[in-house]
């Protein structure tokens, strides 16, 4: 398990430091991901252990309900779309839809004036059936989210990918796809969540990397840019480091 404060491939030692020390101890609380998603004051200090999923493998074990994040980063400052699927106790589950367009969750470069400024999701919910749960977990299966995570695989900001976060049967996973590969071909989630989603916004559709090029420039000139580059490791994003 990763915790609490993330170092993304492309950051210095010192900025991760910086971003969890240099905003004060009501913050530094949030920069293990604890279930803030829509609070404006935690969710730029957390965005890397959301996305690692750190909340989730700690509920994970013997006994827990299914919870299946799903997160498309539809070229970082442009879309992400967040999805919850998370077990209800009657064999159905509950499933919330973010979607931010313009992302703004500039997470290279924050301050406290940053963390007032409204978080920008379009929310919406819905509730699966216990047959339609089922349909989905069929979907996870078909894209083998489940199956091994591909350790070492880059993801830039700027560039179309999914990030899963998995709990099933009391046993954490976590999975990558990057567009276009092959990998992704096989992908039959997304039109299942699209299916409830309910928020109205219309996926930004994966193209061409041409972007990444741009992307690893503002990485190199530290600039302050919203720019960054993440590494999947065996069962979790690499980088992390822990400050406690």
């Amino acid at each position: 398990m990763f915790s609490p404060c993330p170092t993304p491939p492309g950051f210095a030692l010192k900025a991760a430091f910086t971003l969890c020390l240099g905003l004060g101890l009501a913050v530094l609380a949030g920069c293990a991901y604890r279930g803030e998603i829509d609070d404006p004051f935690t969710i730029k200090a957390t965005w890397f252990s959301y996305l690692n999923g750190d909340d989730i493998r700690a509920a994970c074990g013997p006994g827990a309900e299914p919870w299946y994040r799903l997160v498309y980063n539809g070229a970082y400052d442009e879309q992400l779309r967040a999805y919850e699927v998370v077990g209800d106790g009657a064999g159905g589950a509950l499933f919330t839809a973010r979607v931010m367009t313009g992302s703004g969750l500039n997470v290279t470069n924050i301050s406290l004036a940053d963390l007032t400024a409204v978080g920008g999701w379009t929310k919406a919910q819905d509730r699966l059936s216990p047959s339609e749960l089922a349909d989905f977990e069929g979907q996870l299966e078909d894209s083998d989210a489940f199956g091994p995570t591909p350790a070492g695989l880059r993801l830039a900001s700027e560039q179309f990918y999914w990030i899963a976060s998995l709990c099933r049967d009391g046993r954490f996973h976590f999975n990558a796809w990057r567009y276009r590969s092959a990998r992704c071909d096989r992908l039959s989630f997304p039109a299942g969540l699209l299916d409830h989603d309910r928020t109205g916004i219309a996926v930004n559709p994966p193209r061409e990397d041409a972007g990444v090029v741009l992307a690893r420039n503002k990485l190199e000139r530290d600039d302050g840019s919203s720019a960054f580059s993440l590494t999947v490791a065996e069962n979790g994003l690499a980088g992390h480091i822990t400050l406690f």
